[in-house]
């Protein structure tokens, strides 16, 4: 027999799918655009989906003597990986789709030890590579996942 869930589970669901999808659209697209803005290579897009807020206007960065920068602006002040908490939220809602079965959770299960463990080693290579910088972004940004908590 089918799943039969209430109406407002779906509105939720919905809810969480496409605000992590918002969340890890926009984010991989400030990044990437700032990337691009800073080398000189950015041009702006009309193709769609352009979703609001993916370019960062003078956004805000930390700096050292080197010339190493590090964005600190948009959704990049909450946490240092807050598109993958948004990848978790959305394998997360793939699961809730399927209902109470304990198979489909496992791709969210694999999914935040892999994160996890990824962005652990980043940080490793990111303290290796900036050095005194990567302290100061750690002090301005001090979650790594989920704004507030980790």
């Amino acid at each position: 027999e089918p799943y039969h869930f209430h109406p407002l589970l779906h509105v939720l669901h919905f809810l969480l799918l496409f605000s992590a999808y918002y969340v890890w659209d926009t984010a991989n697209s400030q990044k990437n655009r700032y990337r691009m803005q800073r080398e000189g290579t950015y041009v702006k897009r009309y193709a769609f989906p352009q979703l609001p807020h993916g370019t960062l206007e003078n956004p805000k960065t930390l700096q050292d003597d080197s010339g190493h920068t590090l964005l600190i602006d948009g959704w990049w002040a909450y946490a240092r990986k807050i598109h993958y908490f948004a990848d978790i939220l959305m394998a997360l809602s793939w699961g809730l789709a399927c209902g109470a079965a304990a198979l489909p959770y496992f791709y969210v299960t694999f999914f935040v030890s892999m994160l996890t463990h990824r962005a652990q080693r980043d940080t490793e290579k990111c303290a290796k590579k900036y050095g005194e910088l990567w302290e100061a972004y750690k002090k301005e940004v001090p979650y790594i996942l989920i704004p507030g908590l980790y």
